[in-house]
């Protein structure tokens, strides 16, 4: 049966056994775990890094970015979870999974270049991230 909703529990580890509807989260490890929106039963794990997902709280809700594909498992599902909810996102061809992969490759390759940069290039880019986010 598919999950429309998850309730998030914070703890410092993921059990091994997981409930259908709950999104278990380690600040810990930095990694939220749940089984799979589909109810396949799959369990899908979700590293929070600056690399991989972004987890953002508010008012008790949580939600997870990008969106969850996980074109590894049978079900192919596709969602993402905002403000608990599950939002069901289209099928992806093979191509645009595969171009996907490359731009979060892409991505990852330059986001670790960087953390090579020197402290003062390293400043610099974060400002000028600030900058375009707060007037761009």
């Amino acid at each position: 049966m598919r999950i429309s909703e998850f309730r998030p529990t914070f703890g410092d580890f993921i059990p091994k056994t997981l409930e259908d509807g709950v999104l278990y989260i380690s600040r810990r490890f930095s990694t939220a775990s749940h089984r799979c929106a589909c109810g396949c039963g799959t369990k899908i794990v979700t590293p929070i890094r600056e690399t991989d997902y972004k987890l953002t709280e508010r008012d008790g809700r949580v939600s997870l970015t990008p969106s969850i594909g996980n074109w590894d498992h049978p079900c192919q599902s596709h969602y993402w979870i905002r403000d608990n909810k599950v939002v069901w996102a289209g099928a992806m061809s093979k191509d645009a999974i595969r171009a996907g992969r490359i731009r979060d490759d892409a991505d990852r390759a330059a986001y670790f270049a960087q953390v090579t940069w020197p402290w003062w290039r390293r400043l610099a880019r974060s400002l000028t991230d600030w900058w375009n986010r707060m007037f761009g």
